[in-house]
């Protein structure tokens, strides 16, 4: 069936801006976007009148963990029964698409449940997005592991890292991830530390190839990063500490930083609020103002950054991930339009799916969101529901509202 939406201003995710526009759907695929007096509109289609209104390319959240929620101390989060996580994560992907967010990657997620969800959303059990999904993330047997129960394949070693990545394929994984430095999360992990070396991730790297699909690297740390890029890794997680080296060899080969910015605000927010650990209380603000400070020289290297906000980390809850382009905008590493094209265009490049997602053409998924105000002169009106006049995802419409109180301390699920 045809959908003709008619009258907006429309923002193809390609930097262009195009008045009294049209988008033609058929099915799940868009089959015309552009000027309206150029388009053939089809007889026989369902007519939305979008006058006055504005539609961007569904937007894409490169890294997310879909079974976290937001639990200010995240060794709760394993307290929670597989099974109760997992209807969790279903009702916080419903969230996710409300949201405008069409399309996330999953940056690992305890026992498979990120592949669960994923497939009840494909065989249309449930509402969210499109789901490309890792499974467990694969490291070295170190500090902080078990604090994330089920979250973590420990594999020393290029055999093992290679069988680990194996698994992860069979179960489903649409990607691999792999830690490339420790983490700021896990107690006793040293952030800027080297973990698996660059033949471990090699062999993964390699076992994701034969079935074409990539691998991302948790690196903080400059030399972990260059490991992750020699061992030919498609995109850097938060790049925290990565030094003019290390960006300048991202910008050479194309390899896409995301950005998690989110993570550290929403931490520093909760900072007055009951339950945050210690540790992660310590590292939070100098781990924020290096991470900001990072993302401006990354830029002005010319490294593509793509939008990642790492929801489900404390109080960074699912639905609000429109606080990441924000972020970009009020620190000055973009303007509107440049902060769109990281959270569509970018995005779908980094994820492998710019032939199917991130712009408003023809053969591509019919994803968009249609706005009452223009993002392009406040960019925080993606963070208001009322905003939002329409969602499709796959050419029909996301119904339902964001369920807020999944926000707060008042969900039996908080522990707060």
């Amino acid at each position: 069936m045809y959908k003709i939406l008619t009258g907006a201003t429309l923002i193809d995710g390609n930097g262009s801006r195009i008045e009294d526009s049209v988008l033609v759907f058929r099915d799940k695929h868009i089959e015309a976007a552009g000027k309206r007096e150029d388009a053939r509109i089809p007889e026989h289609a369902r007519h939305y009148d979008l006058s006055g209104k504005f539609i961007l390319p569904g937007l894409i959240d490169t890294h997310i963990h879909l079974d976290l929620h937001g639990m200010p101390d995240t060794i709760h989060e394993s307290m929670v029964e597989d099974k109760l996580r997992t209807i969790r994560a279903a009702i916080e992907m419903g969230n996710t698409v409300r949201a405008g967010f069409t399309t996330v990657r999953n940056a690992g997620s305890a026992n498979y449940i990120d592949i669960a969800v994923k497939k009840a959303i494909e065989e249309k059990l449930i509402v969210g997005p499109r789901i490309l999904a890792s499974g467990k993330i694969i490291c070295m047997l170190t500090a902080g592991s078990d604090y994330f129960k089920g979250l973590y394949r420990e594999a020393d070693g290029v055999d093992e890292n290679r069988k680990a990545a194996r698994e992860q394929i069979k179960e489903g994984a649409d990607f691999l991830k792999v830690m490339a430095t420790g983490a700021i999360m896990n107690p006793g992990g040293v952030p800027g530390a080297p973990h698996l070396d660059v033949e471990e991730i090699r062999a993964v790297v390699e076992e994701g190839e034969k079935v074409g699909i990539h691998t991302a690297a948790h690196a903080h740390g400059a030399e972990g990063i260059k490991n992750a890029i020699r061992a030919g890794v498609r995109t850097i997680e938060h790049g925290t500490l990565a030094d003019s080296e290390a960006l300048k060899i991202m910008a050479d080969h194309g390899i896409f930083l995301t950005s998690t910015l989110s993570s550290n605000f929403w931490m520093l927010d909760g900072r007055g609020k009951n339950g945050l650990p210690q540790f992660m209380a310590e590292k939070a603000e100098e781990v924020a103002r290096l991470r900001r400070e990072n993302l401006h020289r990354a830029v002005e290297a010319g490294v593509m950054v793509v939008l990642g906000t790492d929801a489900g980390t404390p109080y960074n809850y699912h639905g609000k991930n429109a606080m990441e382009l924000k972020q970009y905008v009020e620190l000055g590493l973009m303007d509107e339009m440049g902060a769109i094209t990281a959270a569509t265009r970018t995005a779908a490049d980094a994820i492998g799916m710019l032939d199917q997602v991130g712009t408003l053409e023809p053969g591509k998924f019919a994803d968009c969101i249609v706005l009452s105000k223009d993002p392009l002169d406040d960019i925080t009106c993606l963070q208001s529901q009322e905003n939002f006049h329409l969602v499709f995802k796959d050419g029909q419409v996301v119904r339902g509202k964001i369920d807020t109180n999944q926000w707060t301390s008042e969900s039996p699920l908080s522990l707060v």
